[in-house]
């Protein structure tokens, strides 16, 4: 009797002890779990940032990355202070605090809202709020957009964030669908040079090829002289004009942004260019290839109308293929 008493209280035991073992793999595998809601990323200025997988309260510094957020199917807790936004995104941050300009937030403002991620742009007025963000736990992305690719690939993260990929892809899908349209019609034809100036009366810089504007030109088949300019430093999206340069170069066609969206500043930026003794003689200026582009879509990258700022370059550069 006592035999199958000890049987049993040994068969109790395992039991007991496996039970207590299963206790313990799910107590162990919690922490595992909760490790999974986050990881880490590599943002634009090369940071390794750990970030939430599904962030809550997301606070987005500049136009561009909020448009694009809210594009892939994302909502922020707070937003930068800025009208350079498409109707419908504007529309849906109409309720959301603001935090200031893109150049100079108030992070008082953004550790109050108690985000969990935020999203800025690779630049030095971002640079220079990680400390005090670091310091309050708030895991910063600096992201930057600086060519077409960008945008597809940036949209492709975002809906990873929101936890809406399809929504993302469906847009990816949609741009991608006009650039092949546009880039066909442009295949085959002569190659006009351009150059892009933009700025203000004050200050006068080209886009390179490495600027989101030098990229676009660039992939509709001009050729960008400013792109020769500059090739010892090939990063720097924009260098200062060198008039005699491009003078020297005498392109087909000059595109001229202007910073301010006053249209008395961009028709002071057109005509202190155009009427200077160095540019009278240009082949762009004599045959009335001087074009303004609008502010809204080449002042920032434009995000997800990309394609409406590529059919505006083609039908300056193409136009008969515009007119088709």
């Amino acid at each position: 009797m006592s035999f199958k008493l000890s049987r049993i209280t040994g068969v109790i035991l395992v039991l007991l002890l496996g039970a207590s073992g299963l206790f313990l793999l799910k107590d162990q595998s919690q922490p595992a779990a909760r490790q999974s809601d986050r990881y880490l990323v590599t943002d634009s200025a090369g940071r390794q940032v750990e970030i939430p997988r599904r962030p809550q309260r997301v606070v987005v510094l500049n136009a561009s990355n909020l448009e694009l957020f809210y594009a892939a199917g994302g909502t922020a807790v707070g937003r930068p202070s800025t009208e350079a936004l498409p109707a419908e995104v504007k529309a849906a941050v109409q309720s959301v605090p603001a935090v200031g300009v893109a150049p100079n937030p108030n992070i008082e403002q953004i550790i109050a809202l108690n985000p969990d991620l935020i999203l800025g742009v690779n630049m030095p007025f971002h640079h220079q709020l990680l400390p005090l963000l670091d310091k309050a736990g708030i895991p910063v992305l600096l992201q930057s957009v600086d060519n077409y690719q960008n945008i597809l690939d940036t949209l492709r993260f975002y809906g990873d964030l929101s936890g809406q990929p399809d929504k993302a892809a469906k847009r990816i899908a949609a741009i991608e669908s006009r650039y092949e349209q546009l880039i066909s019609a442009g295949k085959n034809r002569p190659a006009p040079k351009v150059v892009m100036v933009w700025g203000s009366p004050e200050s006068f810089h080209m886009a390179t090829d490495s600027s989101f504007n030098g990229d676009l030109v660039k992939r509709l088949g001009a050729v960008n002289v400013a792109g020769q300019y500059n090739l010892s430093n090939a990063q720097l999206g924009y260098v200062p004009l060198n008039m005699e340069f491009i003078a020297k170069e005498n392109p087909d066609m000059i595109f001229l942004i202007a910073l301010s969206p006053d249209p008395k500043v961009s028709a002071k930026l057109k005509q202190d260019l155009t009427g200077h003794p160095a540019w009278s003689g240009l082949k762009a200026v004599q045959d009335n290839q001087v074009h303004m582009l609008p502010q809204h879509l080449f002042v920032v990258n434009p995000g997800t109308q990309v394609g409406e700022a590529m059919s505006i370059l083609a039908g300056f550069l193409y136009p008969e293929v515009a007119e088709k």
